[in-house]
């Protein structure tokens, strides 16, 4: 078994009761990309995670974007290793979901064979079944359109240990109004798997000229804080290379709390090494934001008519 750094914030001695919160498990690591025997050995990594997870009582454990596949892909390579939903990836989180009482988040590359399309999905497993299965409506460049097509449902909320959890996926952890919906439908925790790296090589192979923005340092905090959830970023680190070119990863995956302070968050050490960040998600043990705002409740874009001028 390759080595997994564990770091925790884990200030009880048992995970949060049902309906109070969560205790969640973060995957961050270096995976093969692109063949049949990544995805095989990545499923068999995900094994091995869900079994550390487990022995910290977590009760949902997540992994990166496109994690079963990695991210780097090509068109025809997406849909040569693209698996249905009840395919052999999420089959195994079932599986694994069921034996060891835990939840998990495993984005996958999907084929839907009816509709002959490929999608960029996340499957959500609770107890040993698949809860939901969201296909990511808001596509990132060029090559995301390239080898995927948009899903057109709203991020789900599905409750994990009877607590409401929401899903993101990457790029859509930047838009504001994703989180509101999520927000307005119950969610307390926002888990987002990303793909997020620096310099990366463009669909038409050059290089690009500035980097992807580090989301931690101001999005994800602030969205944390304005919506009032725990947002978890879950992110690979180090390489990745495939026929399009190489890709070096962020490795900035983490949780923040409705305060919008990071509650854990991965550093240098995690990002040398292949890493487990296991934090509760208690909203009762954080302070409220202010006396008596509440951006949520306070909100009154529905007043569009008064609030703008109209032309």
């Amino acid at each position: 078994m390759r080595p997994i750094r564990i770091t925790c914030k884990l200030p009880r001695s048992g995970p949060p009761q049902p309906g109070t919160g969560v205790r969640l498990a973060l995957y961050q690591g270096e995976n093969p990309v692109g063949t049949s025997e990544a995805v095989t050995a990545n499923l068999h990594r995900m094994q091995e995670v869900v079994e550390v997870a487990a022995r910290y009582r977590a009760q949902l454990c997540a992994f990166p974007e496109c994690y079963t596949t990695g991210y780097s892909l090509g068109a025809a390579e997406a849909r040569a290793l693209a698996q249905p939903a009840n395919g052999t990836a999420v089959q195994a989180a079932r599986e694994l979901s069921a034996a060891h009482d835990l939840a998990i988040v495993l984005p996958y590359v999907e084929l839907d064979r009816a509709a002959g399309t490929v999608h960029d999905s996340i499957a959500l497993v609770v107890d040993g079944e698949l809860a939901a299965n969201y296909r990511k409506t808001h596509l990132y460049g060029a090559a995301e359109r390239i080898n995927f097509t948009a899903g057109t449902e709203l991020p789900p909320v599905v409750k994990v240990n009877q607590f409401p959890v929401g899903l993101l996926n990457c790029y859509e952890c930047e838009f504001p109004p994703l989180y509101q919906s999520l927000v307005t439908r119950g969610a307390r925790l926002v888990v987002g798997p990303t793909a997020a790296d620096h310099h990366f090589t463009l669909h038409d192979g050059t290089p690009t000229q500035v980097p992807y923005p580090d989301a931690t340092e101001h999005i994800i905090p602030a969205m944390a804080a304005v919506w009032r959830v725990f947002v978890a970023y879950v992110n690979r680190r180090g390489w990745e290379t495939s026929e399009r070119g190489q890709w070096q990863y962020r490795g900035n995956s983490g949780v923040w709390a409705p305060d919008g302070a990071p509650l854990i968050a991965a550093g240098p050490d995690e990002r040398r090494d292949d890493a487990l960040l296991l934090a509760d998600c208690v909203p009762d043990e954080v302070a409220p934001f202010s006396p008596e705002g509440d951006h949520f409740t306070d909100n009154r874009v529905a007043l569009r008519e008064e609030l703008l001028p109209l032309h």
